[in-house]
């Protein structure tokens, strides 16, 4: 099994009361071989204390210390730009990983999936747990991914932390967050990058906590606060969806007459 080096991009805002819990499960990972970019957006909390703090004690985490607040797309950003693994993983910073998550998204990696999703525990506070029938690995296609990433509910959604990307497609397609979007962000980035790519895994093995907190940003927005946000990131999503699909069945035609 080839070792290769994983990044992971963990932006923090304000979140004192759970960046460290978030750290120390990085640095317990069975899987060593990391780069971990913690990029703090001007918390006026004790955050970048803490963020520095795990930089000083671990030379494989580098901290970014923003002195601007500019949201959590350009937070992803700045991490993109300094990532150099070949795998890319995101960690939100209220939530936290089971030890084995690297090392189980490295040996599904390295058989040659494009993507890898797995399901995740919901802590609220204590960690629901996932029914077995979500536990079973399956093959996905680019269509039933795409559809369980725009369904309301479920265990792969459009989340970017509980899925691992080959950091070669992200820059071979200069791919990054949209900086003027707040809310669904992260599904505009994954189907973008999912409509590029053919190979795509549920492994069914859950090693992601995600913190449940009622002060998040998408909470703080309410239901009839965040649905103008909503509909346009659905717009933009289903544009590039259509767009990928136009140029596929353009390469397909062009393909027929090369053939005959």
């Amino acid at each position: 099994m080839t070792t290769p080096l994983v990044t992971i991009i963990v932006p923090v805002y304000n979140l004192e009361a759970y960046v460290a819990h978030g750290l120390q499960s990085l640095l317990a990972q069975t899987y060593s071989h990391l780069q971990i970019i913690v990029i703090d957006d001007a918390s006026d909390d004790r955050s970048p204390q803490i963020v520095s703090h795990f930089a000083r004690l671990d030379n494989r985490i580098h901290a970014i210390l923003k002195s601007v607040n500019q949201g959590v797309s350009a937070a992803r950003n700045s991490g993109l730009a300094q990532a150099r693994g070949e795998l890319v993983a995101f960690m939100d910073g209220d939530d936290w990983y089971e030890p084995d998550f690297i090392a189980h998204a490295v040996k599904m990696m390295n058989q040659g999936w494009d993507l890898i999703a797995m399901p995740f525990f919901r802590d609220d506070p204590a960690p629901r747990p996932v029914r077995p029938g979500l536990r079973k690995a399956k093959q996905l296609t680019r269509d039933g991914l795409i559809r369980q990433m725009l369904h309301p509910v479920g265990y792969i959604r459009g989340y970017l932390w509980n899925k691992v990307f080959r950091r070669d497609v992200i820059e071979r397609m200069q791919l990054r967050f949209d900086e003027q979007m707040s809310i669904m962000e992260d599904e505009l980035f994954t189907a973008t990058y999912v409509m590029a790519t053919h190979h795509f895994l549920y492994t069914g093995h859950p090693a992601y906590h995600h913190v449940v907190r009622r002060d998040s940003a998408t909470q703080s927005l309410g239901v009839f606060g965040a649905i103008p946000q909503q509909l346009y990131a659905l717009w933009r999503i289903h544009r590039v969806l259509r767009h990928a699909r136009r140029r596929a069945k353009a390469n397909k035609k062009e393909t027929v007459k090369i053939d005959h």
